[in-house]
């Protein structure tokens, strides 16, 4: 069994053997649930790092040179409807 102590703060180190276990990294969120019976579990927040890439687009993206017409086309446009040359 592992243990810590609460500091007069209300701080306590979380023991190695658990980071580990969670695969907790420094100033990772965690998420703390108190039950009813005065049990508590605590869970690891994903980073946003570990979520990148989890939600697929809704378009393919078309590549750089269709974004960069695209986006020369947007400006054209914008002068144009401004009157600048």
């Amino acid at each position: 069994m592992t243990y810590s102590t609460l500091t007069d703060k209300g701080q306590t180190t979380v023991p190695r053997e658990i980071r580990e276990a969670l695969n907790v990294k420094p100033r990772q969120k965690l998420q703390w649930t108190v039950h009813p019976d005065g049990t508590a579990v605590v869970q690891a927040q994903p980073t946003a790092l570990t979520l990148f890439g989890s939600l697929r687009p809704s378009k393919k993206f078309p590549g750089r040179k269709a974004e960069r017409e695209a986006m020369m086309r947007a400006v054209a446009a914008h002068a144009a409807k401004e009157g600048i040359e």
